[in-house]
């Protein structure tokens, strides 16, 4: 996908685990990541039917600094699945912006190079079809997610 437009027909027949973060992110996307690498890594074993068929989705929220070479160096620290998704301010402004993800700068240096990026703290779980299923917050624990995806993925409502 590098270079090329995604969009959510990018991924028709998969289910996504969307997050969207920043690569210099000093603590909370690098523990969303790891929450989801454990989700993937507990599906593989238990459920491997099912794994092969969820995608896990990291979106930049800092197009600025996220270059996709950035995002991929980032991304060798997590799990191998992961897609990593950036584009111009706009595009990204407009992705936020249709999943009600909260951004915003904060703690800017002078020069205006070194900052941080407060940000919604949720994975978006879609279907196959594009359609949310379900979202994860930051308090959920990984054993909690795999629990409502299988519960999702094989339609079984509790």
């Amino acid at each position: 996908m590098d270079g090329q437009i995604v969009t959510e027909q990018s991924f028709v027949g998969k289910w996504t685990l969307l997050y969207f973060g920043f690569a210099r992110c000093p603590d909370i996307c690098p523990a969303e990541m790891n929450k989801v690498a454990r989700v993937l890594d507990t599906m593989k074993q238990q459920y491997p039917e099912l794994y092969q068929k969820i995608v896990p989705v990291f979106v930049s929220v800092d197009p600025a600094r996220d270059s996709i070479k950035v995002l991929k160096d980032f991304g060798k620290d997590f799990h191998p699945d992961y897609i990593f998704l950036t584009g111009t301010p706009a595009q990204v402004q407009q992705m936020a912006k249709k999943y009600r993800v909260y951004v915003s700068k904060a703690d800017e240096s002078e020069d205006g190079e070194d900052y941080l990026v407060d940000h919604s703290i949720v994975v978006y779980f879609h279907d196959e079809t594009g359609d949310l299923a379900d979202c994860f917050t930051q308090s959920m624990r990984s054993v909690d997610v795999v629990e409502k995806i299988v519960e999702k993925m094989l339609n079984k409502p509790k």
